[in-house]
């Protein structure tokens, strides 16, 4: 049986776990929940990012003509960087991906327990 209360949850954790984590817990309002989820996750994904591009920009050759002749010689030659990158800071990628995912799996059963059904106020006499 389907209800307002159950399609109301699943929303809640499809936002969180589909779309961005936080997202299902600012459709329930509850917005420091929000801010508890999405800011450490733009957080990592910013630390993240700011690490793939640094080290790429440290193995990216200065001149024009060099990277454009390595790419002519070696299509593939962004995919072995890619690589070289992975394999040399395959911790920090490990410990990144951990906790992105541990923020993504709280945020997504904080969505659902926290659009649980209320239960209902005691009726006046």
């Amino acid at each position: 049986m389907r209800g307002p209360a159950r399609d109301g949850r699943w929303r809640a954790a499809l936002l969180s776990a589909l779309v961005f984590p936080g997202l299902g817990q600012l459709k329930g309002r509850r917005y420091a929940s929000a801010l508890a989820f999405g800011a450490p996750s733009l957080v990592l994904l910013g630390v993240l990012f700011r690490r793939v591009w640094l080290e790429a920009q440290a193995r990216l050759p200065t001149d024009p003509d060099e990277l454009l002749g390595r790419l002519l010689d070696d299509p593939g030659w962004p995919l072995h960087l890619a690589e070289q990158i992975q394999r040399e800071n395959g911790s920090f990628f490990l410990w990144i991906t951990i906790a992105i995912l541990v923020v993504w799996a709280v945020s997504v059963w904080d969505a659902w327990r926290g659009a649980a059904p209320k239960a209902p106020a005691p009726k006046a006499p």
